[in-house]
C-alpha cells in the first residue's frame, strides 16, 4: 500500500509547528515543490504532533494530540493519500512512538505511510516520477544532519535529493548534535551545556566554509544560526530556488 499511495501523488502535508508558525517559507515551498510534480497536496485540521507535550511530562495534553492527529492522518491515508512532513522531530514522532503510545490500527497506518519531504521525493525519483528539470544551482553546500532523521533510519535522503540539481556540490555532511534538543535548548538553565554539545557542529562549519548550510530540522536551524551567525536554510528551499517557482 505505501509504495502506490507515492505513486498516485495525492498528499496530506503534516505541517508541524515550525513550519506553520515560524518558518512558513519551507511550507509554502513544499507545496510548490509537489505540485511542480503533479502532486494534489492537502493540508488537513491538525496540532502540534505531541513531541514538546511529551518532553515535559503533559502526558495528557499529548495523547490528545496524538489521538486528534491520527483521525485525521488516518482518514486521509485510507482515502488515498500518502503524508509528508518537512520536520525531522515531527515525522520521528509520528513514525516511531505514535505506534507505541496508541496501540492502534490506525495509529501504525498513519506510522507506515508518512515521509520526511525529500524522502518522498526520493522516492518519487526511483519510480521515475520526478521533475529533474532543475536550473543550476552553482553553490557548495554544508549539510548538518539532524538527530531525529538520522533516527529515522532511512539514508541521507535530502543529500541524495540535493545532489540531484545541477551546480550544488555538497562539500561537507556533518552528524554532530546541535545541542538544541527541541525544547531543552530554549530553557535558560541548559542553555551553557546546550551550548557546549553544538561546539563541534560550530567548529565543522568553519572548518568546511560553504555558500549555503542547509538542514531539515527548525531547532537546529536556529541553533545554527544563533551559534555561527550564519543562516540555515532547509533542503525545500533550494529545490522550491532550483525549479525557479
Amino acid at each position: 500500500m505505501p509504495e502506490k499511495l507515492i505513486g498516485d501523488k495525492k498528499v496530506v502535508f503534516y505541517t508541524g509547528c515550525f513550519a506553520n508558525y515560524y518558518y512558513p517559507e519551507a511550507g509554502q515551498a513544499t507545496v510548490k515543490v509537489l505540485r511542480k510534480n503533479g502532486v494534489q497536496v492537502i493540508v488537513p485540521d491538525q496540532v502540534c504532533c505531541g513531541l514538546p507535550m511529551i518532553a515535559k511530562g503533559n502526558t495528557k495534553g499529548a495523547y490528545k494530540n496524538l489521538e486528534y492527529n491520527v483521525k485525521t492522518l488516518s482518514q486521509a491515508v485510507a482515502d488515498g493519500y500518502a503524508i509528508v512532513t518537512t520536520c525531522s522531530s515531527c515525522g520521528r514522532m509520528i513514525k516511531r512512538d505514535y505506534p507505541l503510545l496508541l496501540y492502534s490500527e490506525q495509529a501504525s497506518l498513519v506510522a507506515e505511510n508518512i515521509y520526511h519531504i525529500t524522502e518522498y521525493l526520493l522516492k518519487l525519483h526511483r519510480m521515475g516520477q520526478l521533475d529533474t528539470g532543475f536550473k543550476s544551482l552553482p553553490q557548495t553546500v554544508f549539510y548538518h544532519t539532524p538527530c531525529h532523521l538520522m533516527a529515522q533510519q532511512i539514508g541521507d535522503v535530502s543529500v541524495e535529493v540535493l545532489k540531484l540539481v545541477p551546480g550544488i556540490t555538497i562539500n561537507h555532511v556533518g552528524r554532530e548534535c546541535c545541542g538544541m534538543a527541541g525544547a531543552y535548548g530554549y530553557e535558560k538553565k541548559n542553555y551553557k551545556l546546550s551550548r557546549e554539545i553544538a561546539d563541534k557542529l560550530y567548529s565543522e562549519i568553519e572548518e568546511n566554509p560553504t555558500d549555503r548550510i542547509v538542514t531539515d530540522c527548525g531547532g537546529c536551524k536556529l541553533q545554527i544560526e544563533a551559534g555561527t551567525g550564519q543562516k540555515a536554510d532547509h533542503p525545500i528551499i533550494l529545490l522550491q530556488e532550483s525549479y525557479g517557482i
